[in-house]
């Protein structure tokens, strides 16, 4: 097998693993459209860092980071529903994304590949750092579980036990802006969301306890990123449009099997 892809199919499997177990907080928050606003805040990073002659990645990161604490402050400081928050900024960051890219000559197909992901140019760094917002991501989740799921299925309930929300909420929507931001490597920024929403929502439509909805979402994440690929590199296809191919189909044909509950 080739280097790129191994390092892609590398890319692949940890992503599948980082995004599936967020997708459960995703769904179950309301927060599916979020990873579009924390995606094309970024985009508007990576226009800077191109005018800037710095690394893309950098400005994409605190871009996103940005957004994401932004989208909390307004739901937890203004009472705004995160909604709001994620129109505006999605509006415009990506705004900000195109007028700095046009003053950008000659970049359009370095905009192109965030848009829809370049998978091709992931390197052993890219892999390395994957690898270390996902074992964050596990630490993270696997150390306040339980407030987590409390926050998220009844955030009063929580206050009134005395568990930090604000720290978790904030947490959270963190660590998702870092996912998001490795994500777009693999998938771009328009494709990003299907990734992230798709695995628990389909996990959801079968099983009640959070334990087999983790498993099950990483599965269908893990299956849906190789299948996606594996049809990318056989055909010759773009590997983010087709992985994001994939995710809708297996949504939709799990609508067609019966909830057993």
């Amino acid at each position: 097998m080739p280097l790129f892809a191994q390092y892609s199919l590398g890319a692949a499997l940890m992503l599948a693993l980082l995004l599936s177990l967020l997708s459960f907080f995703v769904v179950v928050h309301n927060w599916s459209f979020l990873g579009v606003g924390i995606s094309h805040a970024a985009f508007g990073g990576v226009a800077l860092g191109f005018l800037l002659g710095v690394p893309p990645d950098i400005p994409a990161l605190l871009f996103a980071l940005g957004a994401g604490l932004t989208i909390g402050l307004v739901k937890r400081k203004w009472g705004l529903h995160e909604d709001v928050a994620i129109g505006i900024i999605f509006s415009s960051a990506m705004g900000l994304g195109v007028v700095l890219f046009s003053i950008s000559k000659g970049y359009t197909s370095d905009a192109f590949s965030y848009l829809f992901g370049n998978i091709l140019t992931l390197t052993k760094g890219d892999l390395i750092a994957i690898a270390a917002v996902t074992l964050l991501a596990y630490i993270f989740v696997g150390v306040f579980l339980k407030g987590l799921l409390l926050m998220a299925l009844n955030e009063e309930l929580a206050y009134t036990r005395g568990l930090p929300v604000d720290f978790l909420y904030y947490s959270l929507l963190v660590v998702l802006a870092l996912a998001v931001v490795f994500a777009i490597k693999l998938v771009g920024v328009i494709l990003v969301t299907a990734l992230i929403v798709t695995p628990a929502s389909v996990a959801l439509h079968f099983l009640t306890g959070y334990r087999g909805i983790f498993f099950l979402s990483i599965g269908v994440g893990l299956g849906v990123n190789v299948v996606g690929l594996s049809i990318a590199y056989l055909l010759d296809l773009p590997p983010g449009a087709t992985m994001a191919i994939v995710a809708g189909l297996v949504f939709f044909l799990s609508l067609f099997i019966p909830s057993p509950h």
